[in-house]
């Protein structure tokens, strides 16, 4: 009977190093050391177990990136080309230590060479991936991978990189085993909350953590970390055996340090002439590890020759002690836990062989004394361990890592934290793109492909790692430089629509890891086979829609909706009829129903609007429709979307797009402290609210006391196809008389009358400058007056209210488009400028400081600042390849931030969530993607 498990796990990774550019490079000998020290070694003793049929079972992780350089044709016959230089070194070094102490050992490293030389071309005939599944075959390897690219999970910031780097890894190690693994090695071991459910949804049973990671859950787990525990989305956790670790990694009592196993760090390829060695090293002029050393550990000066044989001695003594140990402690947790534990007992494998070369020794004899399992304690797979006993305690983990600190200090610290603001920003990018690009093709799908392969390989945890330690930083530096840039230069080729395929081709052959990968693995909705969206049944609620359009609210649901329904949801619009308009129509498959409203008092016009709309949703229950989720906009259809939410249970997302208060400063009439009052009662009930900016984020939290949590910022959108812009064409070309545009309405808090003001400063250095005031308000009869007291009335036009075409005619011809806002909760007519490909100035507030980067793509000045206002026009009006930069700039911005399919994705993303978490609460009635309801 089993009175306990050693799960055995070494976890096999290096990250991606490849210069098909340069013969010999410096940093892949990492491979080709690795090769011949660890895997080539411990590859050997298990076929060698099979083949006298020593039953054993061992869990190997083997990473992605080490796969891709197992399999890549290059790396294996540049590895055969370095045996062979070390073989002839081998040969020279017996006749150089002819007649020494160090003869045996130079025989001895010859025949190992010449041993891992015929193994590796003649048995395997390179293919060690081969290797491994035999041994898998056998049943005595159980098989696990690990993230893409060694990505440390806990620093990447999006749950679609995460999967991307999860997902990715799992697809590479089914491309080269034909199955897809039970068990996940998370790089590092760094979990952080949420990483569970990405390893669920990718059908893993169990990771491995660090011994605190298990030890810190909520609740304690009954058996520590001798007994697996369920996580939340129920993958099971393993927590790393400390004395098992100890006695294997502690530098000071662990086995490595005895004396009589091999000193690493005394390699002829520092000691010996550089003109003996040059031929069998890298040709950087740098010396490195041969494999050829001829000592012990012994004293710090003075080295006794090394003893293969009395090594081999040691390694098994030190085999014995351990299982011993482990037979001892697998007996006491058994008579303490009333239940055979689990040990698990993971390293590193290039410990074995690389670091420590007696550890392959010391692991076949370990494995060849559990073969019996005559004193209970038996070697196993935590797969096999989960057949037997699966788990049951269920608790929440927290961040951990088995790095320095056990938590994310060597990943996170000040040599290597400039690493993150890059790989954040492409994480957030390749999403956005896979929203803009769902289904490319040809050239535009390589350059994505290839730009996720750049972002994987920058996210790699190695360079971090290499920069904390301080060993090939330069080289580490580098590698993250490139890629980085790399991806830039393939994403902006895209949205450009100018792919540079010299280039594209140049970063396939090189980084060419990967080559099914499917850059849309970065959607949000992204499935094994394809794109699966949950499709929801949503309810807008909107008092203006087309073609009623009082101001930019309308539009923005029109757009919206049309966006939803191309994502293919089922999206229903409940709004006011206008005259000669149908009362149910279907506009690109958003169903409009549109009601009727009387009353000329405006309080008793918003009453009739809630009545007649709660009546008809009363219409639709009655009819059969249902609906998963109610989106209202603006206070206005408060009361309709209260009863909604109270009568027919359906979750409440609310986008508040300006407040009464922020409109005028204040609240000063009763009819502004009623629509106040209004806001705050809506924004108090709602599940969720969307605000356009950060800056509308903060008002609506400090005006009606709701927290920030329950806030979304999802910015407006547009297209520019209504602009009438297919693509690049560029700014305006110079005129003598350009054209200064502002769009708005004629109200103070649009600051049309700092404009006014900057015209004389303009027309100073601009003589022929133009103004056109496009929009109408109360503010226009002053507006005039100000135009008359600058005495700039020959050259300031008055344009109106303008229709679209006027519109788009006008920012046609626009030099420059002036938003100089006091009060502005995001600037749509500024987002649409920049769509026009017009270079814009902007008053740095609200929603617009935050559209507008300065001196990126635009320029901001201070409000009702009109000097600096001026200056920044005659700036862009002076210097064309400025205003064309900024154009080109927020032309990118705009094509893919701004995007209406972007924006509706992460809406719908919003409204998962929402209904996830309402689920998760219970208690309440609420709507499901199903369309049933629950309590």
């Amino acid at each position: 009977m089993a009175r306990g498990y050693l799960a055995l796990v070494l976890h096999a990774h290096l990250p991606f190093v490849r210069h098909p550019e340069k013969e010999r490079q410096l940093e892949e000998n990492w491979l080709y050391q690795a090769l011949n020290e660890c895997y080539l070694p411990l590859l050997d003793l298990f076929h060698r177990l099979v083949k006298e049929k020593i039953p054993f079972r061992l869990t190997i992780s083997l990473s992605p990136t080490l796969l891709s350089m197992l399999s890549d044709p290059l790396l294996m016959g540049r590895f055969e080309a370095y045996l062979e230089r070390l073989l002839a070194l081998a040969s020279r070094e017996k006749e150089r230590t002819f007649g020494t102490p160090f003869y045996p050992l130079a025989l001895f490293y010859e025949e190992r060479l010449r041993r891992h030389s015929r193994l590796f071309a003649d048995e395997w005939r390179r293919d060690l991936i081969g290797a491994f599944k035999q041994l898998r075959e056998a049943g005595v390897l159980e098989l696990i991978t690990t993230c893409a690219t060694h990505g440390y999970l806990p620093l990447i910031r999006g749950r679609e990189a995460r999967r991307a780097q999860i997902r990715t890894g799992l697809d590479h190690f089914a491309a080269c085993f034909g199955f897809r693994p039970s068990g996940f090695w998370l790089p590092e071991c760094g979990y952080t909350p949420g990483v569970d459910e990405l390893l669920a949804e990718e059908g893993i049973r169990y990771f491995f953590l660090e011994t605190h990671g298990i030890l810190s859950a909520s609740p304690p787990p009954p058996y520590g970390v001798y007994a697996p525990v369920l996580t939340p989305a129920g993958v099971a956790a393993l927590g790393r055996d400390p004395d098992s670790s100890r006695q294997v990694w502690d530098r000071h009592v662990g086995y490595p340090g005895d004396y009589w196993y091999r000193e690493y760090y005394r390699d002829i390829g520092y000691e010996l002439p550089w003109d003996y060695l040059a031929p069998y090293l890298p040709s950087d002029a740098v010396r490195i590890d041969t494999g050829f050393k001829y000592y012990r550990i012994t004293g710090r000066e003075e080295k006794e020759p090394y003893r293969p044989e009395k090594a081999r001695e040691k390694a098994a003594e030190h085999a014995r002690h351990f299982w011993q140990q482990r037979s001892e402690q697998a007996e006491y947790l058994y008579r303490c836990l009333g239940r055979p534990p689990i040990i698990v007992a993971p390293y590193d494998a290039e410990l074995f062989g690389h670091w420590w070369f007696e550890g392959p020794w010391w692991l076949e004899d370990l494995l060849r004394l559990g073969k019996t399992g005559e004193d209970g304690l038996l070697l196993a797979t935590p797969f096999d361990y989960l057949q037997v006993h699966p788990p049951t305690h269920r608790t929440q983990l927290g961040l951990s890592s088995w790095g320095e600190g056990g938590y994310s200090r060597v990943w996170l610290n000040p040599t290597n934290d400039w690493i993150y603001r890059h790989t954040h920003r492409m994480e957030a990018k390749m999403t956005i793109l896979c929203d803009l690009y769902p289904e490319a093709e040809g050239l535009r799908k390589r350059a994505l492909n290839q730009a996720a392969r750049e972002l994987l390989l920058a996210q790699s945890s190695d360079w971090a790692f290499i920069l904390y330690v301080g060993s090939t930083v330069e080289y580490a530096r580098r590698r993250v430089e490139e890629h980085v840039t790399n991806f830039w230069r393939l994403v902006e080729g895209v949205l450009q629509e100018r792919i540079e395929e010299a280039f594209l081709q140049q970063c396939e052959a090189k980084n060419n890891l990967f080559p099914w990968l499917d850059y849309r693995v970065y959607s949000r909705f992204w499935q094994r086979d394809g794109l699966r969206k949950p499709r929801l049944k949503v309810l807008f609620l909107s008092w203006e829609y087309p073609p009623r359009v009082v101001g930019g609210l309308g539009r923005h649901v029109y757009d919206l909706t049309r966006a939803l329904a191309r994502w293919d949801q089922d999206i229903t619009v409940l709004t006011v009829g206008s005259p000669e308009v149908p009362a149910y129509e279907e506009i690109e498959g958003v169903k409009v129903h549109r009601v009727e409203v009387e009353g000329r008092d405006f309080l008793a016009w918003v009453e009739n609007m809630n009545r007649a709309m709660v009546e008809r949703m009363e219409q639709l229950k009655n009819q059969g429709e249902s609906f998963d989720l109610l989106h209202g906009h603006d206070w206005m259809i408060a009361e309709a979307a209260l009863w909604a939410r109270s009568e027919l249970g359906l979750p409440l997302v609310v986008t508040i797009h300006a407040t009464e208060y922020g409109r005028h400063g204040g609240i000063y009439t009763p009819l502004q402290a009623f629509i106040h009052e209004r806001e705050g009662h809506l924004a108090q009930a709602a599940d969720l609210i969307v605000c356009c900016s950060e800056y509308m984020r903060r008002e609506v939290s400090g005006l009606f006391g709701v927290k920030r949590d329950k806030i979304k910022v999802i910015p407006n959108g547009v297209d520019p196809k209504t602009l009438g812009v297919e693509g690049w064409r560029g700014p305006a070309p110079p005129s003598p008389k350009p054209l200064i545009v502002f769009l708005g309405r004629l109200v103070p808090e649009k600051g049309a009358q700092d404009l006014v003001k900057a015209l004389p400063l303009i027309r100073k250095k601009i003589p022929g400058a133009r103004l056109v005031l496009c929009g109408r308000g109360y503010y226009e009869e002053e507006l005039r007056r100000c135009v008359q007291r600058e005495g700039v009335e020959d050259c300031v036009t008055f344009a109106g209210f303008v229709d679209g075409r006027t519109r788009e005619a006008l920012l046609r011809e626009a030099a420059v488009a002036v938003f100089p806002s006091h009060y502005e909760p995001f600037g749509i007519v500024a987002l649409e400028a920049m769509a026009a490909q017009v270079p814009v100035v902007v008053g740095d507030t609200g929603g617009l400081a935050e559209l507008v980067e300065h001196g990126v793509d635009g320029f901001k000045f201070p409000p009702g600042d009109y000097r600096l206002l001026a200056r920044y026009v005659v700036e862009l009006l002076r210097h064309r390849s400025l205003a064309e930069e900024f154009c080109r700039r927020a032309w990118l911005k705009v094509r893919s931030r701004y995007c209406w399919r972007h924006l509706a994705g992460v809406t719908l993303e919003v409204y998962n969530e929402l209904l996830a978490r309402k689920r998760e609460v219970g208690g309440e009635k609420i709507a499901t993607p199903s369309g049933d309801r629950q309590r």
